[in-house]
């Protein structure tokens, strides 16, 4: 099955008036022994070539891929880069409201839901000098819905139609159907206009900014290479200073390297799993951060696989496997179990009721009545075929994958199922094996919003040829009650009326699950803050990389 997004209708995006050189984000910087220890001894210099300011370092040690620094592919989603800004970011604390950073203050709609205006800070400059304005706003987004840039990010905003100016300082999103929330969209990083090219566009993976990146934000990259990334703090920042003066961001796959690292002071912070950041932070001035998340993990079941698909594997998965147990044991108790994708952080429109259970008898009883008998090794058949499947996880991603396909396979296996563990690293794997093979996925779209989080899972829109990304409803799920409340309570400006339709959709869940949901694990890290006051943390998304974290906002740290 093929999947690509469809094509809108769009207009040109708005001509600057002036010219922009763009420099190369690049220079040349000293080698740096990867030995350097951050911000325990401040030293002096390189704060814009003065030698009157202290530079404060902070070295993040990080497990995956340094550079697509491109907002098409997703960085700074949900307004955590430091290169760039975004036209609102993530607040702290459960039902984050939009915080305006390149937006001056709420955006607001016609009575309709289908017209978003959004009001534009002025005077503020990109790194190399040129100045953001309305332009580079419609670009980004432009970009992300053209078909022809592949962005990951297409899905998160297929409801935008076209993006307008309006007048000098706002730009207006055109939306294609009404959307109550679509405020809550809108984080993503904006790059200037110059980055895209409208006329012979490139692929986003090929695209120069993923390397060689201009944004507004409070540092730029000055270093790049495959092990590491050096971003310093940049002269014009449009708002306040950052009193840490360099982030040296370092690549290490390895869990148990990155934890010695922070043992003898080679880094400042890096995420673990909880039960070794647990471990890292008896160490002196190292501390566990256990920071709660939006962020899912679970197994698709596409409805193409002889197993997989066949609606009595499905409930009786999801009644056979404990997730409090893996809650417990794969994040020492840091998370919540979830067969829904809505949790109790969402309030009112959460419906406990409509959990599944941990039940095995009642999986075994389904299994039994839709004809799975077990064979005399206890793996069930049914018309000549076993009730086995290989689930493919990713290792490059985070070790939980790997921990939860194993529980899942030694709960299943006790109800007659066989899971065969695969690893595979995500990047092989193709829309193809999406398509017919279950994956153990990751996921969190727009966390602040249950649309965000459950439309492009459940929606049976994705499952159609030609429609969002290769992950997208990869269980191919189709229920028509399902997609009707769905569809309405996007439309639904009153919260109440959305809460309850949000309630139906959970309790239509239950009667056909899609997937095999687990848990919303909280994300653990270890950190020597040397002092400094971190600020308010976030809710986290479904995030991989080094901007999330207690130093998500780094830029806000102080003494």
């Amino acid at each position: 099955m093929s999947r690509s997004h469809s094509s809108p209708s769009l207009r040109a995006p708005l001509k600057k008036s002036r010219s922009r050189y763009i420099t190369t984000a690049f220079t040349a910087v000293a080698s740096i022994s990867l030995a350097l220890s951050a911000c325990s001894t401040p030293s002096t210099g390189g704060d814009g070539g003065s030698s009157d300011n202290a530079t404060k370092q902070f070295v993040v040690l990080e497990n995956m891929e340094l550079g697509n620094y491109n907002p098409l592919l997703g960085h700074g989603r949900n307004g955590e880069s430091h290169i760039y800004d975004s036209l609102y970011r993530v607040s702290p604390g459960k039902n984050s409201k939009p915080k305006p950073v390149l937006a001056d203050g709420e955006a607001t709609s016609n009575d309709d839901l289908t017209e978003w205006t959004v009001p534009l800070k002025k005077d503020i400059s990109f790194s190399d000098g040129s100045s953001f304005g309305p332009e580079d706003v419609v670009a980004t987004y432009k970009a992300i819905i053209d078909p022809r840039f592949a962005s990951t990010e297409a899905t998160a905003v297929e409801s935008i139609d076209d993006v307008t100016p309006d007048g000098d300082h706002a730009v207006k999103f055109h939306l294609k159907h009404r959307d109550s929330e679509f405020d809550r969209r809108i984080y993503r990083a904006i790059a200037p206009s110059e980055a895209f090219d409208f006329t012979n566009p490139v692929k986003a993976e090929d695209m120069k900014i993923n390397s060689d990146p201009i944004g507004t934000g409070p540092y730029k990259v000055t270093s790049l290479r495959p092990d590491e990334a050096i971003l310093e703090a940049r002269d014009g920042y449009w708002s306040d200073a950052p009193e840490t003066k360099k982030i040296v961001i370092r690549h290490n796959t390895d869990d148990n390297t990155r934890a010695q690292q922070m043992r003898v002071g080679e880094g400042d912070g890096t995420m673990l799993e909880a039960k070794l950041a647990d471990t890292v932070a008896k160490a002196k001035d190292i501390s566990a951060e256990h920071i709660e998340s939006l962020d899912w993990r679970g197994i698709s079941l596409p409805a193409a696989h002889p197993v997989a698909g066949d609606d009595a594997i499905r409930m009786a998965v999801n009644l056979g496997v404990d997730r409090q147990k893996m809650i417990d044991d794969i994040y020492a108790g840091h998370g919540t179990p979830t067969s829904t994708f809505i949790t109790d952080s969402y309030g009112d429109a959460y419906d406990k009721d409509s959990e599944i259970p941990h039940d095995t008898k009642k999986a075994e009883k389904i299994l039994d009545e839709a004809g799975w008998v077990k064979g005399s090794d206890g793996i069930r058949v049914k018309d000549g075929q076993r009730a086995e499947m290989d689930v493919i996880y990713f290792p490059n991603r985070d070790a939980a994958r790997k921990d939860l396909t194993l529980a899942a396979a030694s709960d299943l296996k006790a109800i007659g199922i066989q899971i065969n563990p695969v690893a595979k690293d995500s990047s092989a794997v193709t829309e193809e094996v999406y398509n017919s093979t279950p994956v153990m996925l990751g996921g969190g779209g727009e966390p602040y919003t249950i649309d965000g989080q459950i439309y492009h899972i459940l929606h049976s829109k994705y499952a159609a040829d030609g429609v969002g990304a290769k992950w997208d409803n990869a269980s191919d799920y189709v229920n028509p009650e399902i997609d009707k409340l769905l569809d309405q309570a996007r439309s639904e400006s009153n919260k109440d009326k959305r809460n309850k339709l949000y309630k139906k959709v959970q309790q239509e869940y239950r009667k056909k699950p899609a997937m095999l949901a687990l848990t919303y694990g909280a994300h653990s890290y270890v950190l020597n803050n040397h002092g400094m006051k971190t600020g308010d943390q976030i809710v986290e998304p479904h995030s991989h990389g080094s901007l999330f974290g207690p130093w998500y906002n780094i830029e806000e740290w102080h003494n």
